[in-house]
C-alpha cells in the first residue's frame, strides 16, 4: 500500500446510525474510511487493497463479524490487520460465539464510541501491508485466493468447536429423548446432508428413530431398515431374540431428494470409553458424499452423542418407571403422596427394610359378608366390592392414606408410610368418618341381603410402632408393615359390632388428636383386654354428629363408677343413658355388666374388662 495522507480504516456495520456515528468520528481522527454494508464486499476488497484497520459488527449480512475475522485471522496470508468486533449487545463476549482472534472487542453504546475511536488509534502501527506486494507472494486470483481463504479457516479447530458447542446445547433436551434425537437428526444434517437417517438404540426393546425414509417408496425404505437392523444386530451380539420400537421423524430433510432410491450408505457406532450405546445410519441418492471431512466430523462427535444419549436413555426409563409406579400407586395412594414420594429418595424408602416407624393403622370390615357371599353369585359379589373398594379408596387418597392391601373384604390402610404428614391419625379419623357416610352413597341393587341384616362396615384405628418395609420371600415381595399396632388395629375394628360403634379408636390415636379434639365427636367407651393382649387399652367412639347431651353425660358418669369398680353408683347412669338412647348397644352392655358384677364383682378388678373374642 502507498503512502495516504490519511490512514485507511475499513468499516463493515449494517446500521446506518451506527455507521454514520462511526464514520464522522473516524473521519475528526484523520482517518479515512471506507464502509461497506456486509462481510463478503469487504473481504473481496481486503484482497487487493488492505487497509490499516478493520471495524466489524458482529451481526453483518452475507459472512458477518466473526466470520470474517475468522477468515482473515485462521485462514488468511495477510492476518496482521488489526481487527475491531463490535456489537450492541452484551453476547459479544460470550466464550463460545465470539472471534477470540480478533485484537479488541467492544460493546458500542452512545457514550464510547471515543473509546473505540481511541482503541483504532492504538491498534494502528507505522507499517501496513502493500497491496502490490502482497499480490506478489502469490500466482492465484482475487478469487482463488478467496476460496483458500475459505478453505483453511474451515479446515481449522474452529469447525468443530462449533459442533462442541451444539452438542453442549443440546443436553437441555436431555429429559425428552424423542426431541432430543430430532435435534440430533437436524444437527449432523449440517455436516452430512443425507437423505436418510436412522439411529438405534441399545435399550429394550431397542428404540429406533428413522427420518428421510418418508420421501421414498415402501421398499426403498424397508431396504435401508434391514441394512440397518443387520449392522446393529452384528455389533450388539445379543443371543435373545430382539424386539424394536420405532419412531419416524419428519421434516429434517430441508429438500426432497432428486432420485428415487440411495445410492450411499454409511454406518456409525455410537460408544464411549465403556458401554456400546447404538449405531447411526446415513443413507444418500449421491455417491460419494462420504467424504474425508463428513468421516471425520461424525467420528468426532459420536462419543459426545454415546454420553448424551446414554443419559436420555436412563431417564427416558426412568421417566417410564415413575408413569408405571404413578399409573399402579394411584389406584391406592392420593396424587400428593405420589409426588413427595417420587421427588424424594423413594429407592431409599423402599429398600430400608426393617425400618421402625410410627404409623396410624386403619382396618375397615364389611360385616356379615361371609352370609351375603353365601347367598349370591361370585360375579355380583366380585363387581359389588370393586364398586365398593374404589368409592373407599377415593375417600382413603383425598386424606393422604395408603391403601396397603385388601383382605377379602377388609381394607388394610396406612396413614404415615411411605408418606408421613405431621396430622397422620386426623387424617385417618378424618377419612374413616367419611368413608362411613359414604356407605349408603354406594349401590348395592345387585346383592341379596340375608333376612335382618343390612349393609354395614365397622372401622377400627390403631397408632403405634410397625415394621416398615419389602416384605416377603426372595421370589415375591410387597411394600408393607408389620407388628402388634396392626393386629391392634384389627381387634379394634372386631369391636365396633360389640359396643355398635361405627369408628373405634384407641387411645394413643386419641392423644395425638389432642389439637383436633374440638372438631371429631369423642365418647369414651370402655378400657378393654383384647384377645392377646394383657396391657388395657381405653377404646373410644368416633361419630360424625354428637351424641345428645344427656346421654354421653349419663354414660361418662356411669363409665368412671364402674371404671372404680363402684357397679352399683353406675347402674342408674346407664340407665339414663339406655332411656336417652334405647338402641345404643354400648350402654345396654355395660348396663348388664354392671347388673352382673354388682353381684359378682370380678377378682383383682382394674377396670378393665378381658375380651376373650376377636
Amino acid at each position: 500500500m502507498s503512502k495516504k495522507e490519511k490512514t485507511l480504516v475499513y468499516l463493515a456495520a449494517d446500521s446506518k446510525v451506527l455507521t454514520k456515528i462511526l464514520s464522522s468520528a473516524l473521519d475528526k481522527k484523520g482517518f479515512e474510511t471506507k464502509v461497506f454494508k456486509d462481510g463478503l464486499s469487504l473481504i473481496k476488497t481486503i484482497i487487493s487493497n488492505p487497509p490499516a484497520l478493520i471495524i466489524a459488527e458482529k451481526d453483518l449480512p452475507a459472512i458477518n463479524g466473526i466470520e470474517l475475522c475468522k477468515i482473515l485471522k485462521s485462514g488468511s496470508d495477510n492476518n496482521s490487520i488489526p481487527y475491531i468486533l463490535m456489537s450492541t449487545d452484551d453476547s459479544i463476549f460470550d466464550f463460545w460465539t465470539t472471534a477470540r482472534e480478533a485484537n479488541r472487542v467492544v460493546l458500542i453504546s452512545e457514550d464510547n464510541i471515543d473509546t473505540l475511536v481511541s482503541t483504532a488509534e492504538e491498534l494502528i502501527g507505522k507499517e501496513y501491508v502493500d497491496a502490490e506486494q502482497f499480490l506478489a507472494k502469490s500466482e492465484k486470483t482475487e478469487e482463488q485466493m478467496l476460496v483458500s481463504w475459505l478453505v483453511n479457516a474451515m479446515d481449522k479447530s474452529d469447525f468443530f468447536l462449533n459442533m462442541t458447542q451444539n452438542i453442549i446445547q443440546l443436553y437441555s433436551f436431555v429429559r425428552e429423548l424423542d426431541y432430543l434425537v430430532e435435534q440430533i437428526f437436524r444437527l449432523i444434517y449440517t455436516a452430512c446432508p443425507y437423505d436418510g437417517i436412522a439411529l438405534i438404540l441399545d435399550s429394550q426393546p431397542a428404540k429406533v428413530y428413522i427420518s428421510g425414509t418418508e420421501y421414498f417408496e415402501a421398499d426403498v425404505g424397508d431396504d435401508f431398515w434391514n441394512i440397518c437392523k443387520t449392522e446393529y444386530e452384528k455389533q450388539v451380539k445379543k443371543n435373545h431374540t430382539i424386539t424394536y420400537e420405532e419412531k419416524v421423524i419428519e421434516n429434517v430433510l430441508l429438500s426432497r431428494p432428486q432420485n428415487a432410491k440411495f445410492e450411499s450408505y454409511r454406518a456409525f457406532t455410537i460408544k464411549n470409553e465403556k458401554d456400546f450405546v447404538g449405531t447411526l445410519h446415513l443413507t444418500s441418492t449421491k455417491n460419494q458424499i462420504f467424504n474425508y471431512k463428513v468421516q471425520s466430523t461424525i467420528d468426532f462427535i459420536t462419543p459426545a452423542l454415546a454420553n448424551l444419549l446414554q443419559e436420555a436413555l436412563v431417564r427416558s426409563e426412568l421417566t417410564e418407571q415413575e408413569t408405571k409406579l404413578r399409573s399402579a400407586f394411584s389406584k391406592f395412594v392420593p396424587e400428593e403422596v405420589i409426588n413427595d414420594f417420587v421427588n424424594s429418595d423413594g429407592d431409599q424408602q423402599l429398600q430400608n427394610n426393617n425400618e421402625k416407624r410410627s404409623v396410624v393403622i386403619l382396618m375397615c370390615d364389611i360385616r356379615s359378608f361371609t352370609s351375603i357371599s353365601e347367598i349370591n353369585k361370585p360375579e355380583d359379589v366380585v363387581n359389588f366390592l370393586n364398586t365398593y373398594f374404589t368409592r373407599m379408596v377415593e375417600v382413603v387418597k383425598k386424606y393422604g392414606g395408603t391403601v396397603d392391601k385388601f383382605i377379602g373384604d377388609a381394607i388394610m390402610v396406612l396413614f404415615g408410610a411411605p408418606i408421613s404428614y405431621n396430622d397422620n391419625a386426623k387424617r385417618a379419623v378424618q377419612a374413616a368418618i367419611e368413608m362411613y357416610s359414604q356407605l349408603d352413597t354406594i349401590p348395592h341393587n345387585q346383592l341379596k341381603l340375608p333376612e335382618d341384616v343390612k349393609l354395614d362396615i365397622g372401622i377400627g384405628i390403631h397408632y403405634g410402632d410397625v415394621i416398615v418395609g419389602q416384605i416377603g420371600s426372595a421370589d415375591k415381595t410387597s411394600y408393607t408393615v408389620i407388628g402388634d399396632t396392626v393386629n391392634l388395629a384389627s381387634r379394634l375394628e372386631g369391636l365396633t359390632k360389640l359396643y355398635g360403634a361405627k369408628v373405634i379408636i384407641s387411645e394413643a390415636v386419641r392423644d395425638e388428636l389432642e389439637d383436633s379434639e374440638e372438631n371429631i365427636n369423642l365418647l369414651l367407651l370402655d378400657s378393654v383386654k383384647v384377645k392377646g393382649k394383657k396391657e388395657a387399652v381405653f377404646i373410644y367412639r368416633v361419630d360424625e354428629h354428637p351424641l345428645p347431651p344427656e346421654f354421653t353425660e349419663a354414660y361418662e358418669k356411669g363409665f368412671k363408677s364402674y371404671n372404680e369398680g363402684a357397679f352399683n353408683l353406675a347402674i342408674p347412669y346407664f340407665e339414663k343413658a339406655v332411656e336417652v338412647l334405647p338402641q345404643n348397644k354400648a350402654a345396654r352392655l355395660m348396663l348388664e355388666r354392671c347388673d352382673e358384677f354388682a353381684v359378682n364383682k370380678p377378682e383383682n378388678w382394674d377396670g378393665a374388662i378381658a375380651l376373650t373374642s376377636k
